[in-house]
């Protein structure tokens, strides 16, 4: 258990460190344009996260395949909702506790961001490194879960928070 603790932290410090600060300013520029392009238009928008949209999809759908929910190809077309736009979907049907694993994948992504940084962002030249600087950008903000992901996951997450405690307090009394 030591030994994979070791080597897990010793290969998060090896990405972390793999990248300069000027890298990780590169890189919130870039998720600063993601963010400031809502502005410019819902195409602009779309455009301009499409790897991180096609990424989160992806994630979704690759999760919810392993886990025999069937899944829908994903969508990428725009919808307008209430909130606003929706930039890409995939559907599935599955119980609530095999939702919670596929609507969480996206949080995937971000060893898949760091580990692109990390291998791309060093050698880069110029126009590549923005370019790599904005893939990076915009697979950690895909990372995040959306509303809807978050609306999936919580009631599994609140039943496994449940099953924890009673684990928790069954050990402590067996002591």
């Amino acid at each position: 258990m030591e030994a994979t603790r070791a080597w897990l932290g010793g290969w998060i410090d090896a990405l972390i460190l793999a990248l300069s600060p000027m890298d990780v300013l590169f890189i919130l520029a870039a998720a600063v344009v993601i963010s400031l392009s809502k502005h410019a238009g819902m195409w602009i928008y779309a455009l301009v996260a499409l790897p991180g949209t096609l990424a989160h999809e992806l994630a979704h759908f690759l999760v919810a395949l392993l886990l025999g929910a069937r899944p829908a190809f994903p969508s990428l077309l725009p919808v307008r909702t209430e909130r606003g736009w929706r930039l890409g979907s995939v559907s599935f049907r599955v119980g609530r506790l095999r939702a919670m694993p596929i609507a969480l994948a996206p949080l995937l992504l971000l060893p898949v961001a760091l580990c692109w940084a990390a291998a791309f962002l060093r050698s880069a030249s110029w126009p590549m490194y923005c370019a790599h600087a904005w893939i990076t950008a915009a697979l950690l903000q895909a990372s995040l879960p959306s509303r809807t992901d978050l609306k999936l996951a919580t009631p599994a997450l609140v039943l496994l928070a449940l099953l924890l405690a009673a684990a928790a307090v069954i050990v402590w009394l067996m002591r």
